[in-house]
């Protein structure tokens, strides 16, 4: 199972100990912000986007630049669905997860693994705004003129095995999520930066099927 979960987040999380912050200053009311953010996600019937991805690893001189479209829907439905320079594809629907490549299709109930079910959960509590409702990490909020910034820093063992932090950046106007920048603790990291993103469209179900 170690291989499986090592693929899962490499595909999933997007993975050099690099940071965006230059330019934040710390959020003053954050009370007030944790309301207006899950007010404002609770709003967030679907999202849809496209990705760019640049992932920095040490021991590769080039970046990794992979392409792809995201979708959410509320209920916990997330698609990652990659186009360029390969095809692959993962489902999460609630407990059950659908990886598939030009091989084969693999599935997964995240609920009888831990570590899948905390994957499961980041980029889930990302999208509804629920981050800080997640016991995992401790929660840091910053902003800039046009920016939100959560610096997630893991509490348990398994979190802190994987990751260093966790960066989440969402638009001010509506706290959709701009970009979200994984670090791990052996300084790699992946930064995926969403656009053309289009909220509350009508999208199909069919999407998150992971039979």
């Amino acid at each position: 199972m170690k291989f499986n979960i090592s693929l899962i987040v490499s595909i999933l999380f997007f993975f050099k100990g690099y940071s965006q912050t230059t330019g934040f200053t710390t959020i003053k009311d954050e009370v007030a912000f944790k309301t207006n953010f899950a007010s404002a996600s609770q709003k967030i019937e679907s999202i849809e986007s496209q990705f760019n991805q640049v992932k920095n690893l040490s021991m590769l001189k080039d970046k990794i630049v992979s392409k792809g479209k995201f979708y959410y829907k509320k209920g916990n439905k997330v698609r990652i669905e990659y186009t360029t320079p390969y095809q692959y594809l993962m489902v999460l629907n609630n407990n059950t997860m659908m990886i598939k490549d030009d091989q084969k299709t693999s599935n997964y109930n995240t609920k009888s693994n831990k570590m899948m079910q905390s994957i499961n959960n980041i980029m889930l509590d990302c999208m509804r705004g629920s981050v800080y409702n997640n016991k995992e990490f401790s929660v840091q909020a910053f902003e800039s003129p046009k920016e939100y910034l959560l610096k997630m820093k893991p509490q348990t063992s398994i979190m802190k095995k994987m990751f260093a932090n966790i960066e989440v950046f969402l638009d001010k106007k509506d706290f959709h999520v701009l970009r979200l920048n994984m670090i791990e603790n052996g300084g790699d990291n992946s930064l995926m930066s969403f656009s053309n993103t289009v909220m509350n469209k009508n999208v199909a179900d069919a999407l998150f099927n992971t039979k």
